[in-house]
């Protein structure tokens, strides 16, 4: 499924019974009537959620799936967080920016001398969030990158899952592409990110190889003051909170699969 309909945003407004389920899931923030709404869901629809614009497609993207239906459930404490954040020339990186959920939410609140920096891999879900970006008038302060962050710089293999495009990564079984890739610290560079007040890092499992590069090269300055990172208590020698917290970052909350930390 790719996003190739040529219409405007508002052209795959719900409608039917599809919006009346729809809008019952989303005033109640209920699942019970999301699942209702599911049955009845085409493949695109353009809907106002989290404070912006997007065309979403709910039957191939799990993250697409939750801002349509419940956006009160998709990650509200660490948005909350990010939003607490914001102040004049905020600047915010998005790894694994998915159709824009992060990013799009923050643009909405963020001041015209706000930088925003969403990094995806996956072309189709850029082209997804191309997309949105453009329905929305955050032009100037979001930039989108179609690219992966490692820890080496180079074309690398990135795997398509078709079922749900947000556990695509650099990992995996089905379809693969190749990518061009940066370090994190070399992406920061290119992009004249000096300061940076927050980052989310969302790609699969492979944050730590990420991360461990970055610390090791990255003057402090430029860490990121707050980091928003998934656990991993099973494998907890590539847990990207451990590599955190042992380079000096406290657990602000611990909300179970995602960690908020902040950088004294």
């Amino acid at each position: 499924m790719t996003n190739s309909d040529p219409r405007p945003w508002g052209a795959a407004a719900p409608s039917g019974l599809f919006k009346r389920f729809l809008e019952r899931a989303h005033t109640a923030d209920s699942k019970a009537w999301a699942r209702l709404a599911s049955w009845f869901a085409p493949d695109i629809a353009d809907v106002e959620r989290l404070g912006f614009r997007a065309r979403l497609h709910p039957r191939d993207n799990l993250s697409e799936k939750r801002v349509l239906y419940t956006p009160g459930r998709f990650d509200p404490a660490e948005l909350a967080h990010l939003s607490s954040l914001i102040k004049e020339g905020f600047t915010f990186v998005d790894l694994g920016a998915n159709c824009g959920g992060y990013t799009l939410h923050l643009a909405a609140k963020a001041p015209a001398n706000a930088r925003l920096f969403a990094i995806e891999a996956q072309p189709e879900m850029a082209r997804r969030f191309a997309f949105n970006l453009a329905a929305n008038q955050f032009d100037a302060t979001v930039q989108l990158d179609e690219l992966a962050i490692s820890d080496e710089r180079g074309d690398i293999t990135f795997t398509i899952n078709h079922h749900n495009r947000g556990e695509s990564g650099l990992q995996g079984e089905g379809e693969t592409i190749t990518v061009p890739a940066l370090p994190l610290a070399d992406y920061l560079t290119e992009r004249s990110i000096e300061r940076l007040d927050a980052m989310k890092i969302d790609v699969e499992g492979l944050e730590h190889r990420i991360l461990a590069p970055f610390f090791q090269s990255a003057p402090r300055a430029s860490w990121p003051r707050c980091l928003i990172v998934e656990q991993l208590l099973a494998t907890p020698e590539t847990d990207p909170v451990a590599l955190a917290i042992s380079q000096g970052y406290i657990v602000e909350r611990d909300l179970g699969r995602n960690v908020i930390l902040s950088l004294p």
